[in-house]
């Protein structure tokens, strides 16, 4: 009984050993079973993260072209994955672990301010038509920070998935392993324990078979292997969808019989040189291509060519990964093109437009061609922006910007300069045609029914404009916008809505002083300093001197004598350097103080150019000027032919101009009011033989010499900056 007993026994231990080990495997099966389970809620997971991290990526980008575009569709996708998203961070909520709660709320407050924040102030603004204040609004509220920290937090939570999958396939290694280990040594487990062998080895195919399918799956970029011999071996989902092939179809063929770049049928109008690549055997990356579907759909396709190898660093092939940038090339040419415009008008802006301005007069001195320039000035913008408001300016601007556009010529570049100062490049013309072009949109603003101009002076809308020449007025870009600006402001100071060519008298005094280059650096000086005072005195200035010297050639002076005439008349204000600008430009009534002030500047002036030796005989001229002939002058009351002659001439000169020109306390008079004028105050303040040579030569039927001041005076083109057509 014993032996049998302990046999038994022994039977019995063994059976229940056996028992207990089947039991423990089949537990470690069973366990490992539910890890893989697991592992599969855990890639499930992580794809859920993936598309939570591609709704919020997709909203920033709908918003974002919604900004671009203002198409209610981008607005509406905004809204559909704005609601995903939320969706998504809901239920996150509720199935999360207690320790990721935290991250999740994060995301979820985060979601939540950049929705409202679109939602209450970017889609309003842009709805409004406000892109820049939408843009604003985005850059200060920090709307781009919140994607960023969404999208940061999102990749933490895919990265906590990502190590619960990895934990997840150790822990079911790790069971298989111990099923396996004890299996081994139950001999009635062979069998159990054979499939668990099985399981064990084909493990890592199938964990690699479900990541590469989740891969092909789920990426965006087109995917196509190629093998050794340049066969096709599979193309993914995104390359059917954007070839518009059958991956099953193409498996197999040679990749130039299917992607040829010819749009045939059964053919791919996008080939890759597959075979010089295979040959090389290295990776090239970043190749952007065209493709057009057959469709007829424009795709911009970057493409990645990596070599296929093993561990031992064989090459099986090569696998192309093409990602479609069109969108992003889309939106890059849109913000070049934004980079470069100016908001308002879309015209060219100031930064680029001076940097094509260089360009254009680099060539036409590199070519010896001729280069016109054009700036303009709406006149009373101010007091229509004032009246009507800025919307009502902005609307205007816009306006004038497309008749800009409209009224040029194909080769002409329009610009906004800045504020309500616009620009015009004429590559190839010259003055003629500049003024011409010039003219024409002078004549088209001033005939345009913009809104309120029956409220504006003269019932209409008008611009001043400057015009420059490339290489005969200036030798620069620089000079061409300093020039270009000085006939504008004269054609402003003047009568407003007219054009005006710069031109400078000042240049003649090169002529009048051959080689006496210190004489002209003194005069450029004094000059200069008038100008960097108050920019009406020199143009003032140099208008004296065109009318003065017009009137001293028509008097039978001696060349000599004209040219100390023409230098005085420039210099003869130059005494107002010491008096304060808001005298100058006071728009009331001068107090007694200040008259008495302003009436000290002919002796200030002859005193600074009694210090040049070489023009020591014009300051009697200069000191003089404001002399009446009838005695009643200043600074020293001389009277009738004690006044120098050059005095005398200026004096007329002066005033005609003064009388001519729009000034802050009065509105300038016609030619022929001033000329009146001064006939009438012939023998009182202007010497009368001096004053009806001046009316009758310049503006009776055309004497010699005075011509020119006639056809300033009569058809009132430019006058010292240029003459106004």
């Amino acid at each position: 009984m014993g032996p049998r007993v302990g046999t038994r026994t022994q039977i019995a231990g063994l059976l229940l050993i056996a028992i207990l080990l089947a039991a423990y495997v089949l537990f470690q099966v069973v366990q490992t079973t539910v890890k893989l389970n697991q592992i599969t809620v855990v890639v499930n997971k992580v794809i859920t993260a993936s598309q939570l991290y591609n709704y919020v990526l997709r909203q920033s980008y709908a918003i974002k072209g919604y900004m671009l575009h203002r198409q209610p569709a981008y607005r509406e996708e905004f809204r559909h994955y704005a609601r995903l998203s939320q969706q998504e961070m809901e239920q996150l909520r509720q199935v999360v672990r207690p320790a990721r709660k935290a991250l999740v709320e994060e995301i979820l407050v985060r979601q939540q301010k950049y929705v409202a924040l679109c939602e209450k102030e970017i889609i309003p603004l842009v709805e409004q038509g406000n892109i820049e204040g939408a843009a604003r609004v985005a850059q200060q509220s920090g709307a781009v920070i919140l994607i960023e920290e969404m999208l940061d937090r999102v990749d933490k939570l895919q990265e906590m998935r990502l190590m619960d999958l990895n934990e997840s396939l150790h822990e079911a290694i790790f069971s298989i392993r111990q099923a396996l280990w004890w299996g081994f040594g139950g001999g009635l487990l062979i069998l159990f324990t054979a499939a668990i062998f099985g399981f064990l080895v084909n493990r890592r195919l199938i964990l690699e078979n479900l990541v590469y399918r989740l891969i092909l799956l789920n990426t965006r970029n087109a995917i196509i292997v190629v093998q050794r011999d340049g066969r096709i071996y599979l193309i993914n989902r995104a390359a059917e969808e954007i070839f518009g092939l059958n991956g099953r179809a193409v498996a197999g063929m040679p990749f130039e019989a299917v992607f040829t770049g010819r749009q045939r049928p059964g053919e791919v109008a996008f080939s890759y040189p597959v075979a010089a690549a295979l040959t090389a055997g290295e990776d090239i990356c970043n190749v952007e291509q065209s493709y057009i579907s057959t469709d007829g759909w424009h795709y911009a396709l970057l493409t990645d060519c990596l070599q296929l190898r093993d561990e031992r660093g064989r090459r099986h092939g090569i696998m192309l990964i093409t990602r479609d940038i069109t969108e992003r090339k889309v939106v890059e040419e849109k913000l070049r093109g934004l980079a470069v415009r100016d908001s308002l008008t879309m015209l060219y802006n100031h930064s680029y437009f001076k940097q094509v301005l260089d360009r254009e007069v680099a060539r036409a001195s590199e070519q010896g061609g001729k280069l016109a320039y054009l700036m303009m000035d709406v006149d009373n913008f101010k007091s229509y922006n004032d009246q009507f408001g800025h919307p009502a300016g902005d609307e205007l601007l816009r306006q004038l910007a497309r008749l800009l556009e409209k009224n040029v010529r194909q080769v002409d570049i329009v610009g906004r300069y800045g504020g309500d100062e616009f620009a015009v490049i004429l590559p190839g013309a010259d003055q003629v045609v500049a003024v011409e072009v010039g003219e024409r949109l002078r004549r088209a603003i001033a005939d345009y029914p913009f809104p309120y101009r029956e409220l504006m002076p003269g019932g209409r809308i008008t611009v001043s404009v400057g015009v420059s020449c490339f290489p005969g007025d200036a030798s620069s870009a620089a000079e061409l916008i300093r020039q270009a600006d000085e006939a504008m402001y004269n054609a402003k100071r003047n009568a407003k809505n007219r054009v005006e060519v710069w031109f400078s008298a000042f240049k003649e005094l090169e002529l009048d002083w051959p080689g006496e280059r210190d004489v002209l650096y003194s005069i450029g000086g004094l000059l200069a300093m008038v100008n960097n005072k108050d920019r009406y005195t020199y143009g003032h200035s140099e208008k004296v001197a065109y009318y003065a010297t017009a009137l001293a050639r028509a008097t039978g002076l001696a060349p000599e004598e004209v040219k100390k005439i023409k230098v005085a008349a420039f210099l003869h204000d130059l005494g107002k350097v010491d008096i304060p600008e808001e005298i100058l430009n006071k728009p009331g009534p001068l107090s007694e103080a200040e008259r008495e002030l302003c009436q000290c500047h002919p002796v200030i002036g002859a005193e600074i150019v009694q210090q040049i030796k070489s023009l020591e005989e014009m300051v009697p001229l200069i000191r003089h000027h404001h002399e009446r002939y009838d005695g009643k002058g200043y600074p020293d009351g001389l009277a009738g032919e004690a006044i120098p002659l050059g005095a005398r001439i200026i004096a007329i000169a002066d005033s005609f101009d003064a009388m001519t020109t729009n000034r802050p306390y009065r509105r300038a008079k016609t030619h022929r009011e001033a000329l009146e004028e001064i006939r009438k105050e012939a023998g009182r303040q202007f010497d009368p033989h001096l004053a009806e040579l001046f009316v009758t030569r310049c503006a009776g039927s055309g004497a010699s010499d005075a011509g020119e001041v006639e056809h300033a005076l009569n058809e009132g083109p430019p006058i010292p900056a240029g003459k106004q057509f």
